[in-house]
């Protein structure tokens, strides 16, 4: 999807009614999934040390995605149970593999943190991670027994500078939600694209 496109069309949903965002929302999501996910499964190792578009191998773009992904299921528990403020938005409460608990200064540190540990892992294991990963924080958001609209609706507000230059201000359980579509969706059309 162009980035032009992706974002004009999240302003579009921003607008909505909570209920009606959702169901548009919950679809979009659906859609884009199943396209990053298919491509996820079928490319290999050889594939995935390409260089993307930002000079990494496409690899560490898929872990990033996989590693946020994980941060943001870890939030949307924190959201499942009440938690108006999940502390993924100060980039602290990820917890890693081992149940170690770490907080990032910014998004750098945490971008440096899963190049780290992604440098050496196989291609099979990231692509094991991605799928997870991306079906478990799809069915979290997109099934209204764990994250209703009415639950997205009253996490506090958070303000989202999009690169077209609007200013969204939306509840953070859906700036999250957001987010999490605009990887998969921005990495599927600058990266993942060109291996399909």
């Amino acid at each position: 999807m162009n980035p032009d496109h992706f974002y004009q069309h999240i302003t579009k949903l921003a607008t909505l009614s909570p209920y009606d965002r959702y169901a548009r929302l919950g679809k979009f999501h659906t859609d884009l999934v199943m396209q990053y996910l298919d491509v996820v499964r079928s490319v290999n190792e050889d594939d995935v040390q390409q260089l993307g578009s930002n000079n990494r191998p496409i690899r560490q773009t898929i872990a990033e995605i996989a590693e946020w992904e994980r941060f943001t299921i870890l939030a949307a528990g924190e959201m499942v149970s009440g938690v108006l403020w999940p502390q993924i938005m100060d980039l602290s409460g990820y917890i890693d593999d081992e149940g170690h608990r770490h907080s990032f200064n910014n998004k750098n540190d945490f971008h440096a943190y899963v190049q780290d540990k992604f440098a050496s892992c196989p291609w099979t294991e990231i692509r094991e991670l991605a799928l997870h990963t991306a079906t478990a924080i799809h069915t979290f958001f997109t099934h209204p027994t764990l994250l209703s609209p009415d639950t997205l609706q009253k996490t506090k507000k958070q303000a989202w500078l999009l690169p077209n230059g609007l200013k969204l201000s939306l509840p953070v359980g859906w700036y999250l939600w957001m987010t999490t579509i605009e990887r998969e969706a921005l990495a599927y059309a600058t990266e993942l694209n060109q291996l399909k």
